[in-house]
């Protein structure tokens, strides 16, 4: 499902976070898509970005089948089972060297798990042609369990399994209390059944319908928290002794390839769930065209996705915007106003060329991007008292590590550098990293406050935010292409207050 017909690359689990998921909020994405998902470990499927476009169109293809609502329905019902964690519980539950009073209640739970598998695969396979499927993965999974459902192991393990449970279902047994003595025997038929009378006696009183506050306890649970199964046991000793057996033979009896569909299923459908309250407040999402080789980047009112989730669970509303670099352009320099959302549109970028390499639908419409090799960012950091270096020296040698594993096909995002220096200082710098930058060709956004950047080189795109233009001291959230004006901005805000040279001569003079 995630890798089309090879394994999971070596070594998968053990990839970690990327240092740049905070300065792109994607920590806090990845955490909201798996919280509900915690037994399944799916943030490693998260870490592991792809570098085959093949790929990539192959995980679209999973995610837009998903979203056809008869395919999503069989999808959902099947993963309510829990397959994965469901079977590793009954696993460590039913471990036939524990012989206490609750064994037998195990290893009955221990097939109940084992029949629901085998209904569940039925199930899936039969839905799956049922629905028409024609995304690779989910193709070649109909395929597969056709093929497995068919094995003879499968066919013995479904066999066994519901002949056991049909059989266990039929044991009717008898005991009396009497003491501390409990004795078990066979039951039979001439015996009164006293749980028909007591139900009976006590039925009269009832007047309607009721709240049962009482706990809910199958007959195995309970009577193996007495012994009586235990010694029910020893009463069909033959057939209690092929339970025993199934569970040793079959221990371990989930097939590895649905094993590998039920975890990595849960990679769309948590995806999916998270973008879901998003799109019900209409927000859009599309799949890119996704290339290695043009250096385009396209999105029609995009979005932060994970400003957006917090903003939408407050009932707040999302401002879009557009996002694009076309032929030789490779540099954006966003400027504008404190507040007004550069950084935002900054972590955006990040976000969608990230995400689109997972192969996931992105915040936006009309969406085109490439696929980079990696993403660098230089955010803003505190000053490390455990160390000398001080704040400029620590963004110099970032920058400077960050330069040198960097490629043409690099993203970098570089959020308003050199702050603690002078204007003058920090211009010097910041053309210096830009002109490195712009030889290597790499794809790079800028978020600064010195209008100079944007007219950097002809690879240059200056964006800039908005005000409300009847009142520059209120944002609007937009930003859009066109020249830096930031002289502009500050005129007309000290003109609002009283502040420009005009009116201050004029209130002297008076």
């Amino acid at each position: 499902m995630l890798f089309d017909d090879a394994d999971a690359p070596q070594g998968l689990e053990k990839i970690a976070q990327p240092n740049y998921f905070g300065d792109l909020n994607l920590d806090q994405v990845v955490s909201a898509v798996i919280a509900r998902k915690q037994p399944y470990e799916l943030a490693t499927f998260f870490h592991a970005p792809l570098t085959d476009l093949e790929l990539i169109r192959f995980r679209q293809d999973v995610f837009m089948e998903l979203e056809r609502t008869e395919v999503r329905e069989v999808m959902d019902e099947f993963a309510k089972h829990e397959l994965v964690a469901h079977h590793g519980y009954q696993r460590r539950a039913a471990h036939l060297a524990d012989r206490d009073f609750g064994h037998y209640h195990r290893a009955r739970m221990f097939l109940n798990s084992a029949v629901s598998y085998c209904d569940t695969v039925e199930q899936l396979a039969a839905q799956l042609h049922a629905v028409g499927v024609t995304a690779r993965g989910l193709v070649g999974l109909r395929d597969y369990l056709d093929s497995y459902r068919a094995g003879e192991e499968f066919r013995a393990l479904r066999d066994e399994a519901h002949s056991l449970d049909s059989e266990l279902d039929q044991v009717r047994y008898s005991f009396s209390l009497k003491d501390s003595r409990i004795t078990v025997g066979p039951y039979d038929d001439r015996q009164p059944d006293y749980s028909a009378r007591v139900h009976a006696t006590f039925e009269r009183f009832q007047q309607g319908a009721v709240t049962s506050y009482l706990p809910e306890l199958n007959k195995w649970e309970a009577y193996s928290a007495i012994g009586v199964l235990h010694l029910v046991a020893k009463v069909h000793p033959e057939l209690f002794g092929r339970l025993d057996s199934f569970c040793r033979q079959h221990f371990d009896y989930l097939d590895r390839t649905v094993a590998a569909f039920d975890r990595e299923l849960q990679f769309y459908l948590g995806y999916l769930e998270y973008i879901q309250a998003l799109r019900d407040s209409g927000l859009s999402f599309s799949y890119p065209q996704v290339s290695d080789s043009e250096k385009t980047v396209q999105a029609v009112e995009t979005f932060d996705l994970a400003l957006a989730a917090q903003r939408v669970r407050n009932g707040a509303g999302v401002v879009g915007n557009d996002l694009r670099l076309d032929g030789h352009e490779r540099i954006l320099v966003i400027t504008g106003p404190n507040n007004g959302g550069k950084t935002t549109l900054a972590r955006t970028l990040g976000q969608l060329l990230y995400l689109a390499r997972l192969g996931c639908p992105v915040p936006g419409r009309d969406t085109r991007l490439f696929a980079c090799d990696e993403i660098l960012t230089c955010f803003e950091r505190r000053e490390d008292p455990s160390t000398l270096d001080g704040k400029l020296q620590d963004e110099l040698r970032r920058l400077h590590d960050a330069l040198a594993i960097a490629t043409p096909r690099s993203l970098f995002i570089l959020n308003e550098m050199f702050n603690s220096t002078s204007a003058q200082d920090g211009l010097l710098l910041s053309r210096e990293i830009l002109k490195q930058v712009s030889e290597l060709d790499a794809l790079c956004v800028c978020v600064t406050f010195l209008d100079e950047l944007a007219m950097f080189d002809e690879k240059t795109v200056s964006v800039v935010g908005e005000v409300d233009p009847d009142d520059p001291a209120v944002r609007t959230y937009r930003l859009v292409r066109r020249p830096a004006d930031g002289r502009a901005y500050a005129r007309a805000l000290a003109q609002k207050y009283g502040l420009t040279y005009e009116q201050l001569l004029g209130r002297g003079r008076s």
